[in-house]
């Protein structure tokens, strides 16, 4: 624990923009969100006690106390996440490759409590593509859904974080969105890059004039293109089938809605596993 170095946290808070007691352009809303990605819930005691509770504060708190791998994996995601509002910042390298340090050292394999235990491994070599040459990224995948629906997202969501941590994947949903930004410039950017779109069908995602005549739209473009894999996730009962969506393959299995399942956690796994098998035909992008 406690690893980074003084000149790692110096360049770490001028990239993550800490003076100030900020983290990049996060909401307290949003800096708790981020971090309930990593089942880590940042307003505990153990990383406000001592300080002001600020969100800069916090940070410090957290990569001072957690472990290695923890930390470099939730640094990798900020520089991910501030590269997706800001490209091209000059640290953006430096940060990444102290991320990707911490976490090739040690990773936990248990909790007692607040105590980690936790073993060194051998870092893991990068993957390539049939040439070798190249690392192999991950999939993005662009979450599209009505904002009455988020709850229900929410749950297919969280069963995906594992991949998004083994880095199989990157999701992107508009909730990521910076205070501040041109919110439609960043969604029509992310739809048109993404490797994969979901599309979680209801009454209220048929009624959205954007999700279903803007969103949906560029997905289905893009299905027959073949530059995306398309996917309609089912989680209400509502007439998706007479609608240009109904020709795609749906999820859950025999597109049973999620909220019609006995177990939901059931439906959003299959969901999920659903989402990974497709994945793995998907031709994975190389840098």
């Amino acid at each position: 624990m406690g690893s980074l170095k003084f000149r790692d946290k110096a360049l770490l808070e001028e990239y993550l923009g800490m003076g100030g007691g900020y983290v990049l352009n996060f909401s307290d809303r949003t800096f708790a969100d981020f971090f309930r990605d990593f089942d880590i819930d940042i307003n505990s005691p153990q990383y406000v006690h001592g300080h002001s509770g600020s969100k800069a504060n916090r940070m410090r708190s957290f990569w001072d106390s957690a472990p290695d791998e923890l930390v470099g994996r939730v640094l990798e995601e900020l520089v991910n996440f501030a590269e997706s509002y800001r490209l091209g910042h000059p640290a953006a390298d430096q940060c990444r490759a102290i991320a990707k340090r911490l976490y090739s050292n040690e990773i936990p394999v248990a909790h007692s409590g607040s105590v980690v235990h936790h073993v060194r491994k051998t870092p893991r070599p990068s993957a390539t593509n049939s040439t070798g040459s190249q690392t192999v990224q991950p999939i993005e995948i662009f979450f599209s859904y009505a904002h009455e629906d988020e709850a229900l997202m929410d749950v297919v969501r969280l069963q995906l974080v594992v991949r998004e941590r083994l880095g199989e994947i990157v999701k992107w949903h508009d909730r990521m969105i910076p205070a501040g930004d041109a919110w439609r410039t960043k969604i029509d950017d992310r739809i048109e890059r993404a490797n994969v779109i979901l599309l979680f069908m209801s009454p209220h995602f048929l009624a959205s004039r954007y999700c279903y005549e803007v969103e949906g739209a560029v997905a289905l473009r893009r299905h027959r293109e073949g530059t995306a894999r398309v996917i309609p996730v089912v989680l209400r009962a509502c007439d998706w089938t007479v609608t240009p969506f109904g020709e795609l393959q749906a999820l859950p299995r025999d597109a049973i809605p999620i909220t019609q399942w006995p177990d939901r956690d059931q439906a959003s796994l299959d969901v999920a596993r659903g989402i990974m098998e497709t994945i793995l035909s998907v031709p994975r992008p190389n840098s």
